[in-house]
């Protein structure tokens, strides 16, 4: 997925001789098949990025209460007077705080990109949702932001995998559970592999 000559090569050496198949060429969103593999990709790494946020979150949390009963001088001194509390306490505060802010932006970065490919799958004709979701959603383009809302809401309370068809599973479980009564389903009435491109 890149055009970088170098990139493209490593990736091919690294397909060959550990027997990986990563991808090498761009998507491309108009075949169906390109569509719904870079869905399924934009669904995992939005789960793992998302899962890995809300982690180093509570980590962050969890270390702030440690540092309050167990290194009480340097808490209360934290954002008074830095020079009293305790050099390495505030390296791990520092580093976990820029870590847990890197993280969060990657997961809104991969919120946006999955956005991005959903509103291009809810806004393509029926066939086409069926052939990727299983199922055609009647979503007027007004609504898509806030029906996303929801979608992302209920995401993240779903239960999360380290696997990208088990991610993207339930991201269909989740669609077809809690926004089905939101948006009208429409069955296929057409052979499953044929897209009116």
């Amino acid at each position: 997925m890149t055009d970088n000559y170098d990139s493209k090569r490593h990736i091919k050496i690294l397909n060959k001789y550990l027997g990986m198949n990563h991808r090498i060429e761009r998507y491309n969103l108009s075949e169906a098949s390109d569509l719904k593999d870079a869905l399924e990709y934009a669904v995992a790494a939005y789960r793992d990025y998302y899962h890995y946020s809300c982690t180093l979150s509570e980590i962050v949390e969890n270390f702030d209460e440690s540092i309050e009963y167990f290194d009480t001088e340097s808490w209360v001194n934290m954002t008074a007077s830095r020079k009293t509390a305790d050099s390495l306490v505030m390296d791990c505060v520092g580093s976990l705080s820029d870590t847990n802010e890197n993280f969060y932006n990657l997961a809104k970065k991969a919120e946006m990109h999955l956005s991005v490919l959903l509103k291009v799958v809810l806004t393509a004709p029926d066939a086409v949702q069926v052939e990727i979701l299983g199922k055609a959603f009647d979503i007027s383009p007004a609504d898509i932001d806030e029906w996303l809302e929801g979608l992302f809401k209920a995401l993240g309370e779903a239960e999360y995998h380290h696997s990208i068809p088990e991610n993207y599973s339930e991201f269909l479980a989740v669609i077809e559970a809690g926004w089905e009564d939101d948006a009208p389903v429409t069955e296929p009435d057409f052979e499953p592999g044929f897209l009116p491109f």
